[in-house]
């Protein structure tokens, strides 16, 4: 099932996707799927970010290539930070540069979608947990990731 955040004529919707349109959800699909009548072709939405987070949290170093391509040892456990969700942008929006960043890079990711809480559960039973998989693209000012020595601002 491919399920979609979309705007459509200044309203956001969640749809899934069923030949060259949507079929328009009552509700996010983290209630359930349930369906509208509505049906709203493809070519006329906007997506949207696939996920309207309260924060978003990434794991960094996550593979042995990139640290070495970094210059940075492997971790012996998950590094873990956070991105605020005003990071998120839709499909084709423009990512910001700042005038004070000398080095914007990109990083190809899987993001994961979590559609309720969860704390302290098994690996068996994370996939209750999760709503869905997309791409995601990571893009880090490595200038001031080196200058701070940490990771939220950059």
């Amino acid at each position: 099932m491919k399920i979609a955040r979309f705007s459509f004529k200044k309203n956001q919707y969640w749809g899934v996707l069923k030949n060259e349109g949507f079929r328009v959800l009552k509700d996010a699909p983290y209630k359930g799927i349930k369906y509208t009548n509505k049906r709203i072709i493809f070519k006329n939405v906007k997506f949207l970010p696939p996920a309207n987070p309260s924060k978003i949290v990434l794991v960094g170093l996550n593979y042995k290539d990139h640290a070495r391509e970094l210059g940075m040892s492997i971790p012996k456990e998950p590094i873990i930070f956070l991105k605020p969700p005003t990071t998120l942008i839709g499909h084709k929006d423009a990512i910001v540069y700042p005038r004070q960043v000398k080095r914007l890079d990109y990083e190809a990711e899987l993001a994961i979608v979590i559609k309720k809480k969860a704390r302290n559960i098994s690996r068996n039973q994370a996939k209750r947990y999760i709503l869905g998989f997309t791409c995601l693209n990571d893009v880090t000012a490595r200038d001031l990731q080196k200058k701070d020595g940490q990771w939220s601002r950059a």
